[in-house]
């Protein structure tokens, strides 16, 4: 379900649509290993132009998916598959590009991502524990991150994708969809409209 999804948002983009894309997973069920990992890996096989940025709420977790999706990307397996080729001389485990200009940029939420935009954005669990989850102030600085720094890095028509286990009634994904929804009330034409992804 999730990899069919993901590659409508791609073909969409591809057509000049914005993709806004809520999933929502327990722990532990490969949603990043899918998403974080294998997805810009995909996308960049076909589309080695596209700028991708990855974010998590540890820099450091955000640079291990970003050290994986490289090493696939560099595998026997994908060069059989895709023509797309690292640039050798940026191969960063949190920063690197292909021969065609694209490439992954990885950070942590709250984290600055200044002069880095992105086609696909993937916000992947934003929230660390329970600790978090409770704290209004970490809340809402999740939100000022995703409001001015995030959501401004966008390069024409996007996909935001964020994956993440639903810690309680006011993290980023309860402000989008009661954003969403005070939009719709209002009536207002152009705003995000949201697809989710529940198991």
């Amino acid at each position: 379900v999730i990899c069919k999804r993901l590659e409508v948002a791609f073909e969409r983009v591809s057509k000049g649509e914005d993709v806004r894309l809520i999933i929502n997973m327990p722990p532990r069920h490969g949603k990043s290993e899918i998403v974080s990992i294998k997805y810009p890996a995909w996308i960049l096989g076909k589309k080695p132009q596209w700028p991708v940025l990855v974010a998590s709420y540890s820099g450091d977790l955000a640079e291990k998916f970003g050290m994986k999706s490289r090493d696939l990307m560099d595998s026997a397996e994908f060069k059989s598959i895709f023509e797309t080729r690292l640039r050798q001389d940026s191969k960063a485990k949190s920063s690197w590009l292909t021969t065609s200009g694209g490439g992954y940029e990885a950070c942590g939420v709250g984290g600055s991502i200044t002069g880095k935009g992105f086609k696909i954005g993937i916000i992947d669990d934003p929230i660390k524990n329970r600790e978090e989850a409770e704290s209004r102030l970490y809340q809402e600085k999740i939100w000022d991150w995703y409001t001015s720094t995030f959501y401004t890095r966008q390069e024409g028509k996007t996909a935001i994708i964020i994956m993440n286990t639903r810690w309680g009634l006011n993290d980023l994904v309860a402000k989008l969809l009661n954003q969403q929804k005070e939009n719709e009330v209002a009536n207002e034409k152009n705003y995000d409209k949201w697809e989710i992804i529940s198991f």
